[in-house]
């Protein structure tokens, strides 16, 4: 597995073309300082991984998604859930916790509940080299309904449909 630091020095410097034909890159914010990073932890303990990632950037844009900064995150206590992303119609990108029923570190999608998860990534190195791979390939990061329209679609959403498939939830309503 690769470390969050050795990624982010991977991916700094990329910028691809996205659909609509502008370049976009990776936008890095300043360090989280030891003050934000030890209020976020008096809500909720961050992941090793998360903690090292906004030790080097309290947040970023990854192409043209955004990973939040520590005074944005939310903690979903009774699921072990920690949001890092949102796709901005009530799904969102989340980390599980030790207190999670799923793998610690490991990244889930959300579709409008804790109670409706999908894993996505083993960790949150793993999820922005797969993002950056799927934006190099098609200039966009799908979600999961961009898959019902393209069902014959690849990329790193493309199973959540069929693992909600029978399930009460927004994407098969």
């Amino acid at each position: 597995m690769s470390n969050i630091k050795d990624v982010i020095s991977q991916i700094v410097e990329l910028r691809f073309e996205n659909e609509d034909g502008e370049e976009k890159g990776v936008a890095l914010n300043e360090p989280a300082s030891i003050e934000d990073l030890k209020a976020g932890s008096k809500q909720f303990k961050l992941t090793d991984e998360l903690a090292e990632f906004y030790s080097i950037t309290n947040g970023m844009y990854l192409f043209s998604q955004e990973i939040y900064d520590t005074d944005s995150l939310h903690y979903y206590q009774g699921y072990g859930l920690i949001v890092f992303h949102n796709w901005g119609n009530g799904d969102f990108s989340c980390i599980a916790t030790k207190k999670s029923e799923f793998p610690e570190g490991s990244v889930l999608f959300m579709n409008h509940s804790p109670d409706v998860l999908v894993p996505i990534a083993t960790s949150l190195s793993e999820w922005i080299l797969k993002v950056t791979a799927e934006f190099k390939e098609k200039g966009t990061l799908l979600h999961p309904a961009d898959y019902i329209r393209s069902p014959n679609e690849t990329g790193l959403y493309s199973h959540v449909i069929e693992s909600l498939r029978g399930r009460d939830c927004e994407l098969n309503g």
